[in-house]
């Protein structure tokens, strides 16, 4: 996740009142680089702790066995059936509080038998709200409460898959933005720029998935081959940051290019090798949807609260097809307008107007601005003009990205991570999944990276970013075997109908991703400090490819 330039405004030359004192180092830990990480981190420990403690049950109930119901129904119309309220505590689901010949009299009202038929229905298949347990009829504390409605539409899930599915999906969206602004204004936009970070990518998915099939070829755990593909961009981008200021600046940006690279990379493994089952008449609706957006995008619709509303039905049909539900995210992304509504020109004029009205405010730096109308109005403008000068993209991944660094991505490690350990660690990474996914993460990644990145230069297509040597270049691709969320994400698809393989899978990625980690950390703290170059030794700040 790529973070804001730290920009000095007015507000940093203010005395702060106490509670910023004391928040102050709070916001400083939030917009860390590495702080995502270190959140992701504890979040990982607490979840194996949890899931190995005596406490693992209350882990799986909460995580696991609890469905968690969303529903839309019809109301029933009670004014002509003659019933009075349904008594929600009564043992039998089925009972009125009226008379005790409800089921005798209930055959003349057909919506009473829908309701039934309905309630029937739900309770066979357990649908509750908040917990699935219940007994003597489920009255009690969270106990089930009848079904008095017609649902037109409900989705009962674990609390684990509603986070897999759902709040995955507003995570993939935040990845689609990042992907989207990279390539029209990033990294990626041009050719030149980008060709080292798109084979590096290449060769981080093709080194692990070949290491992975050579250790399950002809096995029942082969449909794992996605996992080592992975790279979790949070954890990578995080450990250079701790690192500081002797690792170069262009190093960073392309471990970040490269990450962002590879997640679009796992969304096509997802989509084309992880689905089944596809229901053709949900993909039309899910791209009607994505038409409309896109018609919204080319007339110039900047009105984010309606992309955000129409992404909704947007997931629901793409989750009902068969695809992945977080597909849904990057579609909404790339529909997302990356052009702002005020250009820099206007931007320029009508500002330097508004803050006209400040020129004399060295005469009475005390003058507070809400004694003066004309001063509201034009901090007003000023709020506006800077709103409208930024593109929707921006203002949405401005917005998100803090969400999903630090709620969403911790939340997924800690209802992911709690991996119980049944016998010795040794035997649960005997697998061969196991084995192919520490390989694969660990010495496929820096090998498939370092590989195609010599053979990008050596073909003369791209070259190492300034201040950058060979042994950045593995230290980055050590780094790019942290598959941690990415990896889990992937194996929860490839082995959801193999408990223990999975089991196995999760105790590997988190193993890989701590040999990963510690050992690019090791090999980049041995690098010599390569000086970057000083801006007038730098040749012209053009590219030659600029216009390409």
């Amino acid at each position: 996740m790529s973070d804001d330039h730290h920009i000095p405004t007015a507000a940093s030359d203010l005395n702060p009142e106490p509670g910023e004192r004391l928040a102050r180092p709070f916001t400083r830990f939030a917009k860390l680089s590495s702080s995502g990480g270190i959140v992701l981190l504890l979040m990982t420990a607490i979840a194996m702790i949890w899931a190995n403690s005596k406490y693992a049950d209350s882990y799986n109930e909460i995580f696991y066995q609890t469905k968690t119901t969303i529903a839309v129904s019809i109301a029933p119309d009670h004014a002509d059936s003659g019933h009075g309220d349904v008594d929600t505590h009564a043992s039998d689901p089925h009972s009125s509080s009226h008379d005790d010949d409800h089921h005798e009299s209930a055959d003349d009202s057909p919506i009473e038998d829908a309701a039934d038929a309905i309630e029937e229905t739900v309770e066979d298949l357990s649908m509750v709200v908040g917990d699935d347990h219940h007994d003597d009829g489920g009255h009690g504390g969270h106990g089930w409460q009848p079904v008095t409605e017609e649902p037109m539409w409900y989705q009962q899930h674990s609390s684990a898959l509603w986070i897999n599915d759902f709040l995955m999906a507003i995570f993939f969206l935040v990845v689609g933005l990042e992907i989207k602004r990279e390539i029209l204004c990033g990294e990626l936009a041009s050719p030149k720029r980008a060709a080292l970070p798109i084979f590096g990518a290449l060769g981080g998915m093709i080194g692990p998935a070949l290491i992975f099939v050579a250790f399950n070829f002809g096995k029942e755990t082969i449909g794992g081959w996605g996992i080592p593909m992975a790279t979790d961009i949070a954890f990578a981008v995080g450990i250079l940051a701790m690192l500081g200021s002797r690792i170069p600046n262009s190093l960073k940006v392309f471990l970040t290019s490269l990450a962002i690279v590879d997640d679009l990379g796992a969304l096509v493994v997802i989509a084309v090798f992880y689905t089944e089952n596809l229901e053709m008449a949900y993909l039309g609706y899910a791209g009607t949807v994505v038409a409309i957006l896109m018609f919204m995008n080319v007339l110039r619709v900047r009105w984010i609260t309606l992309y955000l509303v129409l992404g909704l039905p947007l997931w629901y049909f793409v989750y009902m097809s068969g695809v992945h539900a977080t597909i849904a995210g990057v579609l909404l992304a790339a529909t997302i307008p990356a052009h702002a509504r005020v250009n820099a020109v206007n931007y320029v004029f009508s500002t330097r107007k508004a803050l006209d009205v400040f020129a004399n405010a060295h005469d009475d730096p005390e003058f507070d601005v809400t004694e003066s109308s004309e001063r509201r109005a034009a901090v007003n403008a000023i709020i506006h003009n800077s709103r409208m000068v930024l593109p929707p993209l921006h203002r949405i991944e401005h917005v998100l990205h803090p969400w999903a660094a630090f709620v969403i991505i911790p939340v997924f490690a800690l209802a992911n991570a709690g991996i119980p350990i049944h016998g010795g660690i040794t035997e649960n990474l005997s697998d061969p999944a196991a084995i192919g996914i520490i390989l694969g993460l660990s010495v496929g990644k820096p090998l498939g990276i370092i590989a195609l990145c010599y053979l990008a230069c050596v073909m003369g297509i791209a070259s190492l970013p300034r201040g950058v040597s060979w042994r950045h270049i593995l230290g980055a691709g050590m780094l790019g075997g942290i598959g941690f969320t990415m990896a889990i994400f992937i194996a929860n698809l490839a082995y959801a109908n193999s408990a223990s393989h999975l089991e196995h899978a999760k105790l590997a990625i988190l193993v890989a991703s701590a040999i990963s980690a510690i050992g690019g950390a090791a090999i980049l703290l041995t690098c010599k400090s390569k000086p970057e170059p000083e801006p007038e030794s730098m040749g012209p700040l053009i590219d030659d490819d600029e216009d390409d």
